[in-house]
């Protein structure tokens, strides 16, 4: 706990904001509505509970906690004292994604069969430093297929479906500091029939990465075309559709998205959510579901072979 951190950020935000070493005096006052937990992964279960039974509405970091068991209690907790719980999944709300999505939902590249994501990361010392938590596999209930894994299977099912398996490989540790995984790797079934590659990595060596910022890429075939995206912000797309022809000759259309902060959707999603009562996109139930599949991953990783899913979600 620093407080000294805390009290920079008070002032930073103005009036009378109230910092403490303990969540007890938020729970027990009453003009607080809604609290937003960003702790390390095992200990969003054990705090969600009790703001629940606190009255409070919860937004709540991902992934929703370290294992079903306390994902199941935070669910249940949360519908008896009829509070909202979300779960800050904002790659859900990003404009780009959902593009995306609704391209493949109008079939620009008829029927999917392939999807790649990589998630490349390069952890500075900083970061290190900044969140020693995350080294202990405890607290962050394994390493990169938990921390980017549940953002990347949450994404995937939008865009493709359920997955019905997975078999997942740890590389050779090369972030000795860090105990769990630093670089993954899963193969993916979905219910439908397309299959899939997820590349999850925390020592990814780049000019880009090094500086700081993360490589996403994702891309997905069909039988008609593909869609892929490598800068964040740009949809390369091709297809052998007529209505995406340029007369007889076959081209390759970029589309730009215009960025959005995705926290500040989430945020504003969460606060509408407590306002009229409706389901939040990223609920405690719908969010139970990719920390499934990683966890999957993991007795994957352990057993050295494929896991099939429960299909009854």
């Amino acid at each position: 706990m620093d407080l000294g951190r805390a009290a920079t950020l008070a002032a930073l935000l103005g009036g009378a904001p109230c910092t403490s070493a303990d969540y007890g005096p938020a729970f027990d006052d009453p003009d607080v509505d809604a609290v937003d937990i960003c702790l390390p992964h095992n200990l969003h279960a054990p705090v969600a509970v009790e703001a629940a039974q606190a009255g409070k509405h919860i937004l709540c970091e991902k992934p929703i906690a370290d294992t079903l068991e306390a994902a199941d209690q935070m669910i249940g907790t949360a519908e008896r004292a009829g509070v909202v719980l979300m779960i800050a999944e904002n790659e859900r709300f990003s404009p780009l994604y959902r593009k995306m999505h609704d391209l493949l939902q109008q079939g620009v590249i008829g029927q999917p069969a392939l999807v790649q994501r990589t998630r490349e990361c390069y952890l500075t010392r900083s970061f290190m430093e900044e969140r020693r938590w995350f080294l202990d596999a405890k607290a962050a209930a394994g390493g990169v297929m938990m921390s980017g894994g549940v953002h990347d299977f949450e994404t995937l099912r939008m865009l493709i479906g359920e997955v019905e398996s997975v078999y997942a490989l740890r590389a050779r540790q090369r972030f000795l500091e860090m105990e769990g995984d630093d670089t993954s790797v899963a193969l993916v079934r979905f219910r439908n029939g397309v299959v899939g590659t997820l590349v999850e990595s925390f020592v990814v060596k780049s000019l880009t990465t090094a500086s700081g910022p993360e490589v996403h890429t994702l891309r997905v075939d069909g039988d008609l075309g593909s869609l892929a995206v490598e800068d964040g912000q740009t949809i390369r797309l091709f297809s052998e559709r007529e209505d995406w022809r340029l007369g007889e000759r076959l081209v390759q259309h970029e589309i730009a998205v215009p960025g959005q902060d995705t926290f500040a959707l989430e945020i504003a999603h969460f606060v509408q959510c407590v306002r009229t009562g409706e389901t939040p996109i990223t609920s405690g139930r719908s969010q139970r579901r990719p920390l499934e599949i990683v966890l999957a991953a993991y007795r994957s990783m352990a057993t050295g072979q494929p896991v099939t899913l429960d299909s009854s979600e």
